[in-house]
């Protein structure tokens, strides 16, 4: 008989989660379940996943065990102060948790050690006993279902990681050649839409694979640094074609054949190159060496263009040297990897950055006040209230439920209920009617097993983890599986008490510090945005005399920081608009609104990097006032639109830039034709063309954010309502 992936899968944590209690019992040793919990919170799809969350699962644990019992020693007579420094830890671990980096890791050292010291607090005496029992147990379950994932149906990484690394080259060839039929007057921006997207996704699963097969492959292993070069250069790939293509609506009335005489040279070396970078990966020699091509343009026609037309040129040609550069360095890493060239000179890792001070990240904190809101309540409630449903263990299970929720403030409460609701029916069943059966390990071992497969197999889907963590998660607790077993109802019934208290603290730190409607977070983040835009606007000063402070820098850097990550939190929240409650909005309006913000910060970012460049000074100069009165009238744009996104006129926004640009160019002509010959040079006039490209592309995407923004029924988001 063939069994199926999840079959295999559902056997192994199975098998894992009986031998870990087997061992558990066998060594008298209390709270078993914790075994258990590890068998079923370490296992992933592959070795490679499931070594590297049982490594940060254990060193999670031992940092908790090291801050409990610190905690412990230290305010074991002051429990507003233990409460205090545990909560203030717990915060930290939530801030961590949200930065992307070894979230996991921080995630478990955050609700360890509020287990730790519930478990010990009634029992100070016996804190470290119950500390290294969490450890040992923790270090049990990972080794057991290590083994047994390493001997029966052992699951690499490297086949799915091989084919996550052939579908990202794929991907990004195919979007290249889309993006070229948008130049060629060919394709849609539909079609590059959606493979944009699915670019991402390839990025995203090939990122996610790179550390598993790292771990579980010893070829990948081996060649780490150079797949990390690999993937830095894919991501920054990635991100040049990104900006790329928002540069084509500038260039829409320009004949860029005519302009650049060598693009269809171009367009089919680069075309190769994407292509051999995947037969290269495929195993397959490459039949020749990257050729160089020469990008020049045609001066006298590039001449004829107004001076703006020839900013937007320079823009793109300069990003289009820029893709040749980095197919060239791809091509050449990827044939390093496959053996088909030298090693390359180039370092195995990139330069670190510079250190940097703070710069808080606004959501993070906010997530970080609904954690401890969660974990104060909890804690009020154990102290005050008499008789509590769990004690101690209320706070433990909001502490562990509670630091995944406040990262996660998109997902509705709601979406616990029913798997909770389940989970508790199908342990307390098997709690009541079926374990008192049980005389031997050898039936408690078999419903072990059948309940652990049941589940795992159930809930196989990766949108289903939910379901299934909380399932595992259920059946250990209410097993509470234990050599001096005993069985109680009460036991039932307190833990089926205990989530209606639980979600009630959800539901009550849910608007702690702000609503969880996503619409009224859109909103809220829509005017940080424009916050920030008009304060980097601000900074944009040529006449200014007065150098910039300290905190002039960090402020700075602050809002730099926020333009370029707001768009993608919009992005995460924009899909949870409720269509049945704002009728005039629907997911593509929200999308588009979305994509013209990515669009204004990539045009704001150029923007910032272009002043920072040696310009002609005397250009600039004479051209102090046009400016000042471009960024004043963009500053009280952005200034508008902070107070109200709904406040921007498409009209009225292109009435004034054409006006301003129009303006604009007249006063360039003029001073060019009053220049001196060989009074500019040519790298000068380079970075004179790319600010003024840099200025028409933000007045460009400020208009588009207008008229993207004109289509929503902005009063509907702003209604009073019961979520």
């Amino acid at each position: 008989m063939i069994l199926s992936r999840k079959a295999k899968e559902a056997i192994k944590v199975a098998l894992a989660m009986t031998i870990a209690y087997g061992i558990a019992l066998s060594m008298d040793w209390d709270r078993p379940y914790w075994a258990g919990f590890a068998v079923a919170f370490v296992s992933l799809a592959s070795i490679g996943q499931s070594m590297n969350r049982a490594a940060l699962r254990m060193f999670g644990t031992f940092v908790a065990m090291i801050v409990s019992l610190t905690l412990i020693a230290l305010f074991a007579q002051e429990r507003w102060a233990f409460i205090l420094v545990l909560s203030i830890f717990t915060g930290f671990c939530a801030y961590k948790m949200s930065g992307g980096k070894h979230a996991y890791f921080w995630q478990v050292c955050g609700f360890v050690v509020v287990i730790i010291c519930m478990d010990a607090g009634p029992d100070p005496v016996n804190a470290f006993d119950t500390a290294i029992l969490r450890a040992q147990e923790t270090g049990l379950g990972i080794l057991v279902y290590t083994l047994v994932a390493m001997i029966l149906w052992p699951s690499s990484s490297r086949v799915e990681f091989n084919a996550a690394v052939g579908n990202l080259a794929s991907s990004q060839q195919q979007l290249y050649r889309a993006c070229i039929g948008l130049i060629n007057g060919q394709g849609s921006a539909e079609e590059v839409q959606r493979l944009n997207a699915q670019e991402v996704q390839a990025k995203a699963r090939f990122d996610q694979l790179l550390d598993a097969a790292e771990t579980d492959s010893q070829e990948i292993r081996e060649c780490r640094r150079t797949w990390r070069r690999y993937q830095q250069q894919t991501a920054e790939l990635m991100q040049t074609m990104g900006h790329w293509r928002e540069s084509f609506a500038e260039v829409q009335t320009l004949n860029l054949q005519h302009l650049l005489p060598d693009l269809k040279t171009f367009d089919a070396e680069l075309d190769w190159r994407l292509a051999q970078i995947g037969s290269l990966l495929a195993g397959n020699a490459p039949g020749r060496v990257p050729q160089v091509v020469d990008l020049s343009p045609d001066k006298d026609r590039v001449r004829r263009l107004s001076h703006f037309q020839r900013a937007a040129f320079t823009v793109v040609r300069a990003r289009m040297l820029h893709l040749e550069q980095l197919t060239r360095s791809l091509f050449e890493v990827v044939s390093e990897l496959k053996g088909f060239g030298a090693a390359s000179s180039t370092p195995d890792e990139a330069p670190h950055a510079p250190a940097t001070v703070f710069l808080p990240d606004l959501d993070r904190l906010a997530n970080v006040v609904r954690f401890m809101a969660i974990m104060w309540l909890a804690f009020l409630a154990l102290i005050y209230v008499g008789d509590l449903p769990g004690g101690p263990g209320l706070v433990s299970m909001a502490g562990a439920l509670g630091i995944a929720m406040a990262n996660m403030p998109q997902v509705p409460i709601t979406v616990l209920f029913a798997p909770a609701v389940t989970s508790i029916l199908f342990a307390g069943v098997m709690y009541i009617f079926v374990m008192p059966q049980l005389s031997s390990f050898m039936g408690l071992g078999l419903l072990i097993f059948a309940a652990t497969f049941a589940i795992c197999y159930l809930f196989a889907d990766p949108r289903q983890m939910l379901g299934r963590a909380l399932g595992l998660a259920m059946f250990v607790v209410i097993a509470s599986i234990s050599n001096q077993q005993s069985y109680n109802f009460l036991s039932v019934a307190t833990t089926a008490l205990m989530f209606p208290l639980i979600f009630l603290i959800f539901t009550i730190t849910a608007y702690i510090p702000f609503s969880p409607r996503p619409e009224l977070a859109i909103l809220r983040l829509l005017g940080r945005y424009f916050r920030s835009s008009e304060y980097l606007m601000s900074t944009l000063r040529w006449d200014s005399g007065r150098p910039p402070t300290r905190l002039d820098r960090w402020r700075k850097a602050f809002h730099e920081r926020e333009l370029a990550t707001l768009p993608t939190k919009l992005g995460t929240w924009a899909p949870h608009l409720n269509p049945g409650v704002l009728p005039g909005t629907s997911p593509e309006q929200a999308q588009a609104l979305v994509t013209s913000l990515q669009l204004l910060t990539s045009h704001m970012q150029q923007l910032l990097g272009a002043c920072g460049n040696p310009q002609a000074q005397q250009l600039v100069q004479q051209l102090l006032e046009d400016f000042r009165a471009w960024r004043l009238g963009v500053q009280e744009s952005f200034q508008q639109l902070s107070e109200d996104p709904a406040s921007g006129e498409h009209d009225a926004f292109r009435t004034r830039l054409d006006r301003i640009m129009g303006h604009m160019e007249t006063r360039i002509m003029e001073i060019l034709d009053n220049a001196v010959d060989g009074q500019l040079s040519d790298q000068e006039a380079e970075n004179f063309y790319r600010l003024l490209g840099a200025y028409r592309g933000v007045s460009e995407a400020l208009v588009d954010y207008a008229e993207n923004a004109n289509v929503i029924d902005w009063t509907r988001w702003r209604e009073e309502r019961f979520a």
